[in-house]
């Protein structure tokens, strides 16, 4: 294989591990310390600023790392780079829910405090949180075992 294509794979894998990792350590965070009523919106504002600017770049930079990639080594046709590209607009879906709920969870947190309007928000921002955490595991299947 090219060397190019190899620091190519190497900057994706390590984009995606920064970017992916975050979004999974932002998660902990938030289950531990979102409802916290001293600290709570400082937390989720953060987990906010962290998301747009780790996450969500991170998440496009491995889209764009990963096609050109494909077109160094890959052909488009190949199933599993279709599945992956499916995956990647679920994923790219389901971030834009999780970004949505957590910030109607932070609203409401600033106002509300904890209220029951707050709990059904935090559900909502745990379940798309863990739809995207599910895109992401689909994701590594994919990549290691290119089905």
């Amino acid at each position: 294989m090219d060397g190019n294509y190899l620091y190519l794979k190497l900057l994706h894998v390590l984009v995606a591990v920064v970017a992916l990792g975050t979004s999974a350590g932002l998660g902990i965070v938030l289950e531990l310390y979102g409802d916290d009523s001293t600290h709570g919106s400082f937390v989720l504002r953060v987990i906010e600023r962290m998301v747009l600017l780790v996450v969500v770049p991170g998440y496009v930079l491995m889209l764009a790392t990963g096609l050109w990639m494909v077109h160094l080594a890959w052909p488009f046709t190949a199933k599993w780079i279709q599945v992956a590209l499916g995956l990647w607009a679920v994923g790219a879906a389901s971030l834009g829910w999780s970004l949505a709920t957590l910030r109607r969870q932070r609203r409401l947190h600033a106002t509300d405090g904890c209220s029951t309007q707050y709990r059904r928000a935090a559900v909502a921002s745990r379940v798309a949180g863990g739809a995207f955490g599910l895109v992401v595991v689909a994701f590594l299947y994919v990549m290691v075992f290119k089905p």
